[in-house]
């Protein structure tokens, strides 16, 4: 089968394991409906196989979709692929049920993945349009003033994550003309409003693996990303576990020759440029939707981008059907059935 169909598959049924316990307020048993969905779906793919890079919190010693596994076909001749992966990027949404949840993947040749340490990452994602002016080495300010000059408005569109973090930055970009619209999670979803025209930029300081998956969008869709690590100490100075994550992120750092004060782009980040994204809206919100049930029939909104073509899809999964037909995840839609 299509690599890619797999890969769109595996997004799409992680959603649909996810779906029972959206709104439920338990955030770790939603992902690992997620996770297992997803490790299912990629284990079972035949033709190729594909190393995890970024994958589930190495800091919690995650079972499954962890930094190094290896899915997929386990014939020796057929080729391997790195892998991001974010089973649900937006948990706390999920479980909370409120627009900010998707399921999502990134994939690149064997090799040319940035395994990036769990720590934090100022990130900025920019539309096609105004790409040339995606440099933060200057600061997100100057950033946005070249943007206004280019589109010649003021009146450019942002999402920005609303973290205490970033009180400053949004109180200027009002104060410049900037149409400023606040999320609480989930810049990957952020950066694909921004892919289908609803935002020109998205900005702020969130978690660094998911800078994988956001460089993977931007080289597929033809935007541009810029990065830069930033310690844990920078934003949470007075926390009791801030000395011990400090030290961590010094060692993470040394083994990918890394520091903070080095900028990096999408090209940094993947060194491919047939990287292929994907997501499912779990929640989601703004361009992508959230996964619904009807009758029998899952109802899911996709997206995926390669090769600067951008594809928003919408599959229903009728599972008396599947189970019919695909007996090897027949099990996932029994298990996670909402009762």
């Amino acid at each position: 089968m299509n690599k890619d169909i797999i890969l769109l598959r595996t997004v799409e049924v992680a959603a649909i394991a996810s779906y029972k316990y959206i709104g439920k307020k338990n955030k770790n048993i939603l992902d690992g409906a997620a996770v297992e969905a997803m490790e299912k779906v990629l284990n079972s793919a035949e033709g190729f196989s594909i190393k995890v890079v970024n994958g589930e919190g190495e800091l919690d010693n995650a079972p499954m979709l962890y930094s190094g596994q290896i899915l997929g076909d386990k014939s020796t001749k057929v080729p391997m692929f790195d892998v991001c992966v974010d089973p649900v990027e937006g948990t706390n949404p999920a479980a909370s049920n409120f627009a900010g949840s998707i399921a999502t993947i990134a994939i690149s040749r064997l090799n040319t993945m940035l395994k990036l340490p769990e720590m934090y990452m100022e990130k900025l994602f920019v539309s096609n349009q105004l790409k040339d002016c995606a440099d933060l080495q200057h600061g997100i300010i100057a950033c946005v003033q070249k943007m206004q000059k280019k589109a010649k408005k003021k009146d450019i569109k942002a999402i920005i994550l609303d973290k205490p973090r970033h009180n400053e930055i949004i109180k200027k970009l009002d104060k410049m003309g900037v149409i400023v619209r606040l999320i609480k999670d989930g810049d990957v979803l952020a950066a694909i409003d921004v892919v289908n025209g609803e935002a020109d930029f998205v900005y702020g300081i969130g978690g660094a693996p998911e800078g994988g998956l956001m460089a993977s969008l931007a080289i597929s869709s033809g935007c541009k990303m810029m990065a830069k690590l930033v310690g844990y100490d920078q934003v949470w100075p007075h926390e009791k576990e801030t000395k011990q994550r400090v030290e961590y992120e010094n060692q993470a750092l040394q083994k990918i020759n890394l520091s903070f004060e080095k900028y990096l782009d999408d090209n940094d980040l993947i060194k491919d440029p047939r990287t292929r994204f994907f997501a499912a809206g779990i929640t989601a919100g703004g361009t992508l939707k959230a996964i619904d049930y009807l009758n029998g029939k899952y109802y899911v909104s996709a997206f995926m981008s390669s090769h600067g073509v951008i594809r928003n899809i919408k599959s229903v999964y009728d599972i008396d059907q599947i189970n019919a037909l695909k007996p090897e995840i027949k099990y996932l839609f029994d298990k996670y059935k909402r009762k």
